[in-house]
């Protein structure tokens, strides 16, 4: 699932760098081993999004990367837009509740980002991203069963520079960039950036409360409108010839609407959904009622100190980050302007982290070592309005308190008697400390059922090993073989009401996966082209279906399942002025086993095998569905460049199809939320050159250029179905002026 922003672009494919204009397609050198490495010597499926990509194509945030990336999936939680649901090959995290583990670790400058929910921050001024598929649990701190997205900042420049960018469009949209770096001396630099962009809403709200009898007021103006506004600051300095410390702070916050939730379906029950008969169609709509939502608000700030020892002998790295997460929602999801479905949503979450590196290098043998600790703590306040369901106001609480640490090491060796192979070996030892606690009660009734009960607490081990094989067949050409262990602690379902249910976990899941690739570049550099099959043995995943009545989710483990699939990247230079690329990524994703309860599904039809009965468990592998797991992926674009009025003016064409695919698991909850395959064409003109003295870039673009009608997630109540659309064809201007 994508939104129109990110199929803006499908600049470069991995390992593709940019695609400058007017030249060959560069070589790109990325961190992922914690070293510097030209991408085709790194022996796991990776793309890289280099500056120059990240400038032309506006990319701030990791929902602008789902297009760029094969059996990449980047789509809002369902419920808010303020957290990320991010799938790589088959592994996702659906819920955002604090106490579920993302499966795909995000970092911003070495420093984990441990929850889905605030997962939506911008970053100010990105160096690279640089995405990782598959497990990575070598080398980086926590949960990447299915692979690691590392946002690297840009370093301060030596020379004072920096850039004014604006922006308009449709719904009047104003938007203004400012960075600035500014050297306070030799060995001092600093740089700080702000930005802030404001957009109407893509549906508007009516009011019909005179209109129509028991309808209440509108809630907001609008609903899916920008206000958002981000700040970033670091400073990078040389203390003495050998050691450097690299600070940054980074801000982001909105103050925003939700997007709509439109009702598509609805089953009539006499007396008791007849004054909302009618308001329910299969198409985008451009304007509704709700009396009830309001808020979907994120605060989103951190801290990354990062101090590099380095001798002629070995480096040594000290990285402290800090990240703080405030998030409220207020959503109404009945698509009425009745009291029938609200809930809202207030959370707070502090993580800290610390890790040490130790790394050396010589001719034939490069390894990285070190120890890593993670801490967390947490809270949720969801109270719960559902008049539809006949149910009281529920107040309800949780929170989280976890602590982790891990050793870790990897070393690349190279057989003197064969120059062309390097054997990668690495491992990693974990131990995690989990609790959390539940408050829950119904005010009406003066009833508290738990008061700060505290029955969840559970520690976990593991020991994850990997290796890989990598072989240069020739200067243009290499091949790898890799086998990866990911790992995942145990979790608890602190949504539960049920005392039982909230002190037993879910089991630890692991995955264990295969993969072979290869890595080619002409002698030329104006054809890439990358490829990779892979197989991904999952044991006990871990699965949260949703509860209409409770509005919260059950929480259990799909006892084994496989997910095979393959990739392409490929990206061709036809001409000094013109560049073509595609990427194509292919799952075939099943389960083995998955011991769950038979339900009717919301069409009241029976889905599970004969003989089988509601309430019953039974193993639903042919049944149940992966989440956020299309078949095929594809994304394609074509660049052409031409001098015009002194400079240079570029057009490009991009298209990201995304196959039909499920957001639950389970057919009650599936039947009718199941998202269509779509495609999106998005379309861009820039003009960079000089005006007086300035260098000028101009910018003109639209987003999803046919105007294509395409569901984004959704909630399944029974009675009725609401879903979220993606925004209609949008258009704006950008000009930035650097100095």
């Amino acid at each position: 699932m994508k939104k129109s922003l990110i199929s803006t672009s499908i600049a470069l494919l991995a390992g593709t760098i940019v695609l400058p204009s007017f030249a060959q397609l560069e070589e790109v050198i990325v961190t992922a081993q914690k070293r510097e490495q030209s991408l085709a010597d790194v022996p796991v499926s990776i793309t890289a999004i280099t500056r120059d990509t990240i400038e032309t194509l506006g990319i701030a945030n990791a929902q602008d990367i789902g297009a760029l990336t094969p059996n990449l999936q980047i789509a809002d939680t369902p419920g808010n837009s303020n957290g990320l649901t991010v799938n790589i090959r088959g592994s996702v995290t659906i819920n955002p509740a604090l106490t579920l583990e993302a499966t795909v670790g995000l970092y911003v400058d070495g420093v984990y980002v441990g929850k889905n929910t605030g997962g939506i921050f911008d970053v100010m001024d990105l160096e690279r991203v640089e995405v990782l598929r598959g497990p990575q649990g070598t080398l980086y701190g926590k949960n990447t069963l299915g692979g690691a997205i590392n946002f690297v900042s840009r370093r301060p420049s030596e020379e004072l520079s920096g850039d004014i960018k604006v922006g308009s469009g449709e719904l009047s949209r104003r938007a203004v960039r400012i960075r600035a770096d500014i050297p306070i001396s030799d060995s001092i630099r600093t740089s700080f950036g702000y930005a802030q962009e404001k957009r109407d809403g893509v549906v508007k709200n009516i009011d019909f409360s005179d209109e129509i009898t028991g309808a209440n007021p509108p809630s907001t103006a609008d609903f899916g409108n920008i206000d958002k506004q981000s700040f970033r600051f670091a400073i990078d300095a040389d203390l003495s010839d050998s050691l450097n410390a690299y600070y940054s702070y980074d801000s982001f916050e909105t103050d925003q609407n939700p997007r709509f939730f439109q009702m598509t379906r609805i089953v009539p029950v006499p007396g008791l959904t007849d004054g909302i008969i009618g308001w329910d169609s299969p198409n985008r709509f451009d304007e509704g009622s709700l009396d009830g939502a309001g808020d979907d608000d994120v605060e989103v700030s951190g801290h990354a100190l990062t101090l590099t020892y380095t001798t002629d002998d070995f480096t040594i790295k000290s990285i402290t980050g800090s990240r703080s997460i405030e998030t409220r929602d207020t959503l109404d999801w009945d698509a009425t302007p009745f009291h029938l479905l609200q809930t809202s949503r207030d959370v707070e979450y502090d993580s800290f982290s610390q890790e040490l590196q130790f790394l050396r290098s010589s001719d034939n043998l490069n390894y990285v070592a070190g120890i890593y600790y993670f801490t967390e703590d947490g809270r949720t306040i969801n109270p719960l309005d559902l008049p539809l369901y006949g149910s009281p106001l529920l107040d309800t609480e949780y929170g989280l308190d976890n602590t982790s640490w891990a050793v870790f090491t990897q070393v690349d060796y190279t057989p003197e008697s064969m120059s062309d192979l390097t054997v990668t070996l690495g491992a990693r030892y974990s131990e995690e400390d989990k609790e959390v606690y539940r408050s829950f009660g119904i005010p009406a009734f003066g009833l508290t059922v738990l008061d700060n009960f505290k029955p969840a607490k559970e520690s976990y081990d593991n020991f994850s090993p990997s290796i890989a094989l990598n072989y240069a067949v020739s200067d243009e050409l290499n091949v790898y073989g890799r086998i990866a262990r990911g790992w995942k602690a145990g979790v608890f379902n602190a949504e539960s009401n049920n005392p039982v249910e909230l002190s037993t976990p879910l089991n630890e899941e692991t995955v264990t996966s295969y993969e072979a690739g290869f890595k080619y570049r002409s002698a030329s550099g104006n054809l890439t082209l990358n490829g990779a099959v892979f197989m991904n043995d999952v044991e006990d995943m871990q699965i949260s279906r949703f509860n209409q009545q409770e509005a919260a989710s059950v929480f259990s483990n799909a006892g084994a399942a496989t997910i095979t699939g393959a990739e392409i990247e490929f990206a061709y230079a036809l001409a000094e002025t013109t560049t073509f690329g595609v990427n194509v990524g292919i799952l075939d994703a099943e389960y083995d086993e998955y011991i769950d309860e038979c339900r009717l599904d919301a069409n009241f039809a029976n889905p599970c095998p004969a003989g089988v009965a509601p309430g019953e468990l039974f193993d639903a592998k042919n049944v149940n569905s992966f989440p956020y797991t299309p078949e095929l992926t594809y994304n394609a674009f074509l660049q052409h460049g031409m001098q015009l009025a002194g400079g240079t003016l570029t057009a490009r064409l991009d298209y990201a199809y995304t196959d039909d695919f499920s957001i639950f698991p389970d057919p009650y909850n599936t039947v009718n939320t199941n998202i269509d395959s779509y495609g999106l064409l998005n379309a861009r003109l820039n003009w960079e050159g000089e005006i007086g003295s300035q260098d000028v870039r101009i910018g003109v673009w639209s987003k999803n250029l046919t105007d294509e009608e395409y569901r984004m997630n959704g909630i399944e109540w029974g009675l009725l179905t609401t879903m979220q659309y993606g925004d209609p064809e949008l258009w704006g201007v950008d000009v930035t002026v650097s100095f």
